[in-house]
């Protein structure tokens, strides 16, 4: 037993052995749903756990980790602010007042010394000691002897030099900060000055010291304008960003503070168990559960109600974003999880499923990976790409197609958003990611179409690919009718063209009705003589039967056909056509011979019924009226557009009295819409021939002689056509 068939027994069985609760479906839909909710759930954890690091400062670091996305380094810019702001000075304002009041002070000072100096009538050691105790700078009582020996001229040439050391360390821009530093530089800048002014060493140090006793802060700090411009300074820095992808920790180095504040800001520093990665991957998963679900109740609630659709859909999911994950350590792949999933829904599943999952996915993906926007958006327009391109396969090669289409789209997406940002398309980069955006489009429909097959089988899905691969002439079964029963295979062929036009007219599908209808008949193949199909002039081998016998031979090529099919391991959906192409119809010539015949023990109606059922398809259906519609135009001796049209509206309407239609869901509007289309197709495969003139076929003849077979026809036919005598 192959794979694939040992696969789809073990779930026979699975389903077999199911809970008796289980056979509700939406009580099947809510378990699936929540199976998918906990695998999307732990998929997102697993990968936020993985990524985190435990460490502490001075450990070396484990192992290279590396921002699974952008984020701005909080602490960092703190640091930087910081030290923005640090580097601006501390912003002093000048009080003019100081430097007048310190004037004065000296102005009464030396008017003081003054009268000293005038009064001879006290002692010089009293004079002294008096001025030392009023002005203590702390000079000897000989210099203050000599100061005050000095004429009143040489007093005031003192006092002079004594403002204008005080200006210029108190005034003139300059000034004395409020701080020990700055009063001990102004005494020390005073002293320096006095030195300048002075050469006699005795009045050199008393005007140093005097300068010294007079100077005094006269700059204050603002402390309001000062945290204005720190403010200002640290907010100029920019924040500190960590890049998608830089290395936050090096193997084998220490960790730092600053290496555990990135870690923390990231989410990547291994704490001990922390719920919150655990709940919000619960929610996320939630809500896109809730999207899937939402779509199927309110746009798709049949295929809830279809044993395996949404059990696929969740596989697909959960396997997309365990793929995303594996590769998002290959961004050149980036681009082709997402259409390769979104392609395998719409063709297993559901086309509108496809595109809404596309954009689940592309959304899931980005929070998963730490994938940029622009990621998401060109898988989300790859996946839509994908989807449209898949629903209208209908040839092999329109894989290869569709996945051409996918590359050029996100290569395409790509180009514009390298041109939005300003980048150079001529940059080696850029090509190599526009080449591998192409390639990733063509490898999505390669997996695709590749994974198709192992989930098709074991839940009995028909695909288009599937459809396609049954369709090929070479395939055994119709390989098998050709030889067998030529006249089925050929009428199995004109019913296949009728079906596909027909259902293609209401909206169905085209291509599962085209296929079906090239098997519907196989079963002939086993006694191809008893079908007027393949007679071709020879005896009828039903003149020497019975009725009631030749009503069983024909009624059993269905079940020779469902026998076939299952051997031949033929998807559900093709064994449809060929249990419900006649339904439950009455075989009418053998039924009507039967009554004829009847010698008065009655003839049943059911005995000559097929066994059916009804059909419960629009496709299967309007295989069943193709059916009869190409076998009855057949006989037509002239088959013009009207007997044409007369005798696929009498069919229809007598399928539609007799109840084989009822469960079809075909509308009266689709089943004028199919006449239509029956008519149409039918009147060009049996058109009338041209009947030719006899001077005509005379001068063709007389051509042909001369021309061989190779020849020109004659004027005479070019002008009627230049068909030739067959007409076609």
């Amino acid at each position: 037993m192959k794979p694939i068939e040992r696969g789809q027994a073990w779930w026979t069985a699975v389903r077999g052995q199911a809970p008796r609760w289980l056979e509700t479906w939406k009580a099947r839909q809510l378990l699936v749903a929540g199976a998918v909710w906990l695998a999307v759930t732990l998929i997102f954890s697993i990968a936020l756990y993985a990524q985190r690091v435990q460490v502490r400062v001075g450990d070396l670091a484990p192992r290279n980790v590396y921002a699974p996305f952008g984020v701005v380094d909080w602490a960092a810019t703190a640091r930087a602010r910081a030290a923005a702001a640090r580097a601006v000075p501390d912003v002093y304002t000048t009080d003019p007042r100081v430097l007048t009041q310190v004037d004065q002070q000296a102005a009464d000072d030396f008017s003081l010394i003054g009268a000293m100096a005038a009064d001879s009538a006290v002692p010089l050691a009293e004079r002294e000691a008096a001025l030392a105790r009023l002005i203590p700078i702390g000079i000897p009582p000989a210099v203050w002897g000599q100061v005050l020996s000095q004429p009143p001229a040489g007093l005031k040439r003192l006092q002079q030099d004594t403002l204008v050391v005080l200006a210029s360390v108190m005034g003139n821009g300059n000034g004395v900060r409020n701080t020990p530093l700055g009063r001990d530089e102004a005494q020390a800048f005073a002293s320096q000055l006095a030195g300048q002014e002075e050469t006699d060493p005795g009045l050199r140090a008393f005007l140093a010291a005097l300068s010294r006793q007079l100077v005094r802060p006269n700059m204050f700090l603002n402390r309001q304008v000062t945290r204005e411009r720190r403010e200002r300074a640290a907010a100029a820095v920019p924040v500190v960003k960590i890049l998608k992808g830089e290395q936050v920790l090096v193997q084998g180095q220490r960790v730092t503070p600053a290496d555990i504040a990135v870690l923390k800001e990231l989410g990547l520093l291994d704490q001990g168990f922390d719920p919150a990665p655990f709940l919000g991957s619960a929610m996320l998963a939630g809500v896109l559960t809730a999207i899937l679900g939402g779509y199927f109740w309110f746009f798709r609630r049949n295929v809830l109600q279809t044993r395996g659709l949404t059990i696929i859909t969740g596989i697909i999911t959960v396997l997309a974003l365990i793929g995303s994950q594996t590769l998002s350590s290959v961004p050149a792949l980036s681009d082709l999880v997402v259409p390769a999933a979104a392609i395998m829904v719409a063709e297993l599943v559901d086309t509108g499923l496809g595109l809404v999952l596309a954009g689940v996915l592309a959304l899931s993906i980005a929070v998963l990976t730490g994938a940029e926007a622009n990621v998401a958006l060109v898988s989300f327009v790859g996946g839509v790409a994908g989807v449209i391109g898949i629903s209208r396969i209908a040839h092999r090669n329109d894989i290869i197609l569709t996945g051409l289409v996918v590359g050029l789209v996100n290569l395409v997406t790509l180009a514009g958003l390298y041109i939005m940002e300003g980048a150079v398309l001529a940059q080696l980069e850029v090509w190599q990611e526009l080449v591998w955006g192409l390639v990733d489009g063509v490898l999505a429909a390669v997996v695709a179409m590749g994974s198709i097959p192992f989930l098709e089988a074991p839940f009995g899905i028909i695909t288009s690919i599937k459809l396609i691969e049954l369709s090929n002439p070479n395939q055994p079964l119709l390989r098998h009718l050709l030889v067998e029963a030529p006249g089925t295979y050929h009428h199995s062929m004109v019913v296949g063209n009728l079906a596909e036009a027909a259902t293609e007219a209401v909206g169905g599908n085209s291509l599962l009705a085209r296929v079906g209808a090239y098997y519907h008949d196989i079963g002939k193949s086993k006694r191809p003589y008893f079908f007027v199909d393949n007679q071709f002039g020879a005896e009828n081998p039903h003149d020497k039967l019975s009725p009631s016998l030749s009503a069983l031979i024909i009624a059993s090529h269905v079940r020779d056909g469902v026998e076939l099919a299952k051997k031949h391991h033929l998807p559900d959906a093709i064994v449809d056509f060929i249990r419900q192409h006649h339904g439950t119809t009455l075989i009418k010539y053998f039924y009507e011979k039967a009554r004829q015949l009847d010698t008065g023990e009655g003839v049943v109606e059911d005995d000559f019924r097929y066994e059916g059922p009804r059909p419960q398809s629009k496709e299967t259906a309007i295989v069943m009226l193709a059916d009869a519609s190409e076998a009855t135009a057949r006989t037509l001796k002239h088959p013009t557009a009207q007997n044409i049209e007369q005798v696929v509206r009498r069919i229809i309407k007598d399928r539609l009295e007799d109840g084989q239609l009822d469960d079809s869901n075909l509308t009266l509007k689709e089943l004028d819409i199919i006449a239509r289309t029956f008519t149409r197709v039918l009147t060009g495969v049996f058109h009338q021939r041209i009947e030719y003139p006899e001077p005509v076929l005379k001068e063709m003849e007389r051509s042909q002689g001369r021309g061989g077979v190779g020849g020109k026809p004659p004027r005479m036919v070019r002008r009627l056509g230049g068909r030739g005598p067959t007409g076609g």
